[in-house]
């Protein structure tokens, strides 16, 4: 009896993990003209939204935006927020697949 509690319990806890997303990293494309930048959101950490960080490329190498260690939707906020004033100066942003 003990042995089917504890399997069905396995199998609970299993079939919990599998439906839950995994959070993935995000990436948005934006351009103006032929010039190109690279806007990413990196989890450094599968599955959780802490610790984070926003990057900015202007093909010459990666620099962090933001970083958050312990405030949820920090790094979220802020990429949205960038994007937005990307847009404003006239650039397309799109997210990358």
């Amino acid at each position: 009896m003990i042995a089917w509690k504890k399997a069905t319990f396995i199998a609970a806890i299993t079939t919990l993990f599998a439906a839950s997303p995994l959070l993935a990293n995000e990436a948005y494309s934006c351009k103006y003209g032929n010039q190109e930048r690279l806007i990413n959101l990196v989890y450094a950490n599968e599955g959780s939204t802490l610790p984070c960080e926003v990057t900015y490329d202007k093909g010459d190498g990666a620099t962090t935006m933001w970083q958050a260690q312990n405030l949820e939707g920090y790094c979220e906020s802020k990429m949205a927020e960038f994007i937005e004033k990307q847009r404003s100066w006239g650039w397309t942003c799109e997210k990358q697949l």
